[in-house]
């Protein structure tokens, strides 16, 4: 067999796993896209170009990782999920770090998980939130240890750990498993993320423009502080 015919082979099985995601787990897949515009439309409430162009690169991203799910790419899909992650908190730890911003633009410095995550000084700390917006604090050891929880299983499939061979196996085939796990640890995310942005923007947001934040109301209106920031009712 030629290299091109191998290719097409290739190509004619992922095709085919894209046609059967595609079809049969539309509700997902909105739901997907959905959670990635609502990065997107956050971003565009930011002052900073640098970061709002950062909070669109993990809109890309998820979107990138959906696309891998829909066509079998099983690992490629959870590291895309991995880096969108990593990027979403670190362009909020950039925010008030603008040194280390500047490095990491310039190619002098990487993000760090433990520093985005640190639990005395990181985005996810309560004195990050007494900070910003302090009602969120009580919040924030929960959201801090399911962050961990979740960037460990992503990570799982970055460094290659064994058990996730036979979950993904070597040929690319349909794995409902790792399809419902992806859908479950994107909806995980995407609410720790919108959290870490609350905390650190929500009340720097004008109260006009908050108000046209209907995608932010509805996603968190289950946090107390957020929903009665939007006018809701106290529990």
């Amino acid at each position: 067999m030629d290299v091109r015919g191998y290719f097409e082979e290739i190509n004619a099985e992922s095709q085919r796993i894209f046609t059967y995601t595609t079809s049969n787990y539309v509700v997902e897949l909105g739901k997907a896209h959905h959670l990635s515009t609502c990065i997107f439309e956050f971003s565009e409430y930011l002052f900073d170009k640098d970061e709002m162009a950062l909070l669109n690169t993990v809109s890309a991203q998820i979107e990138s990782a959906t696309l891998n799910l829909t066509l079998g790419l099983y690992r490629q899909a959870f590291s895309a999920l991995r880096l969108a992650f990593e990027m979403a908190l670190g362009c909020t730890y950039f925010s008030i770090n603008k040194l280390e911003h500047s490095e990491w633009l310039n190619g002098k410095a990487d993000i760090k998980w433990a520093k985005l995550i640190d639990k005395d000084n990181g985005v996810l700390s309560v004195r990050f939130s007494n900070a910003f917006f302090s009602e969120m604090a009580a919040f924030t050891n929960d959201y801090n240890n399911r962050a961990s929880v979740l960037y460990r299983s992503l990570s799982e499939f970055v460094h290659g750990n064994n058990e996730t061979w036979s979950k993904s196996g070597i040929l690319l085939n349909i794995n409902y498993c790792l399809i419902g796990r992806f859908f479950s640890h994107l909806i995980e995310m995407v609410e720790i993320i919108l959290f870490v942005l609350s905390c650190r923007y929500l009340k720097s947001i004008d109260q006009t423009e908050r108000e046209t934040m209907d995608f932010l109301s509805s996603q968190l209106s289950h946090i107390e502080p957020i929903r009665v920031l939007f006018g809701g009712p106290k529990t």
